[in-house]
């Protein structure tokens, strides 16, 4: 009996080890911060750039803090052998954030990485004998096209907006397909617009570079349906979610980290909402600026076509970055998220309308990250 003890003691008081792909990216990197401070050791994958490798270290120790509970492994998810002969023991959790998250990505690529990358992740965790949970970090959108209801369970979607879904949808497949002894959890994550609620952004992505179209005056027709609900989350909840969610696995689960439909804003609501924000600004007002009108996928696909003819301008590459997600933008979808909210210990939604007004703001007080704050 006192050995059993004793063996029980040995394993609580034994280090937790994160093993973190991704954690130059903005998810894996805060991420890493969070349980460092909780005091986990921390292994990151930091891809095999040569040249730029040391450079990168620098930067995420400068980042993430000098401690000897961080280390970092040079790793290339394109290369079979980057992960072989690397001293991995004692890992208890795996967070795989690693990913071509760009909606215009190439099939070929999309599937490399988040696939073909994601199964050397999967075969690591085959070799962890202390493994207690792996994270595969996914996207809502792995139901594709799909309208109605989208619950935290496998999807079985017939039609994908593009490659990018696809491939983390083909990502999570072979998880829940080939690897069911590990002790695996999906977390899909809505869109990050702002880093927490007061609206601050330090990543931009698709829905930062539509809004710089619309103020700019080069967006007169945005595609889609204006009753379409906006999934958006800020960087700080995903974050917690995930630092959470990886601490309390109790079984092969799949989360929505995301808002429900009652707590998210439509983009007719958006468009409303970030026209009236920039009708404050005199130099808006001055170029008397339309908003945008929704048009059907053929007339705004018809003019992303043309505009990219006129080759690599603003207006084009801009866009080019829509274009991809825009049949998304025509789904009315209800994405639930009742296990999530069952499982974190304070789970809350902000305001919707009053978080895109505070994005819109620091979008416009920093031009885009163009001015200092």
């Amino acid at each position: 009996m006192k050995i059993q003890t004793l063996g029980l003691l040995l394993i609580f008081l034994m280090p937790k080890r994160a093993l973190i792909t991704g954690i130059t990216g903005y998810v894996g990197l805060g991420v890493a911060k969070q349980l460092i401070n909780e005091g986990f050791e921390v292994i990151g994958l930091v891809r095999n750039n040569n040249e730029d490798f040391k450079e990168r270290i620098e930067t995420l120790r400068m980042d993430l803090g000098e401690t000897e509970i961080l280390q970092f492994i040079c790793c290339d998810l394109e290369d079979n052998q980057s992960l072989s002969n690397k001293n991995l023991d004692g890992i208890t959790h795996i967070i795989h954030a690693a990913a071509v998250t760009r909606f215009n990505v190439e099939q070929e690529l999309a599937h490399t990485i988040n696939v073909e990358g994601s199964r050397k992740i999967f075969e690591l965790a085959r070799s962890c004998p202390d493994l207690e949970c792996l994270s595969y970090i996914s996207t809502i959108y792995t139901c594709g096209l799909a309208e109605g209801d989208i619950l935290e369970t496998h999807h079985q979607p017939q039609a994908f907006a593009n490659h990018y879904e696809n491939s983390k949808f083909d990502a999570e497949t072979l998880l829940q397909s080939e690897y069911g002894e590990l002790p695996w959890q999906i977390l899909r994550v809505a869109t990050i617009i702002a880093d927490n609620e007061q609206g601050i952004v330090t990543q931009q992505n698709v829905f930062h570079n539509t809004l710089k179209l619309f103020f700019y005056g080069l967006l007169s027709l945005a595609p889609g349906e204006k009753n379409a609900p906006l999934y958006f989350v800020t960087g700080q909840f995903v974050i917690d979610a995930i630092t959470e969610l990886s601490q309390k696995y109790n079984a092969q689960s799949i989360y929505h980290i995301c808002h429900s439909q009652n707590e998210t804003s439509t983009l007719g609501e958006l468009l409303d909402l970030a026209y009236d924000r920039f009708n404050e600004e005199e130099d808006f007002r001055a170029r008397n600026i339309l908003k945008p009108i929704l048009c059907d996928s053929e007339s705004f696909n018809l003019l992303a076509g043309e505009t990219e003819k006129m080759g690599a301008t603003v207006m084009s590459q801009g866009l080019g970055s829509i274009s991809p997600f825009a049949k998304q933008l025509f789904t009315i979808k209800d994405i639930k998220n009742d296990k999530l909210r069952n499982i974190l210990k304070n789970y809350s939604a902000p305001d919707p309308k009053k978080l895109l007004n505070s994005v819109c703001s620091h979008l416009l007080e920093t031009r885009w990250g163009k001015r200092a704050t």
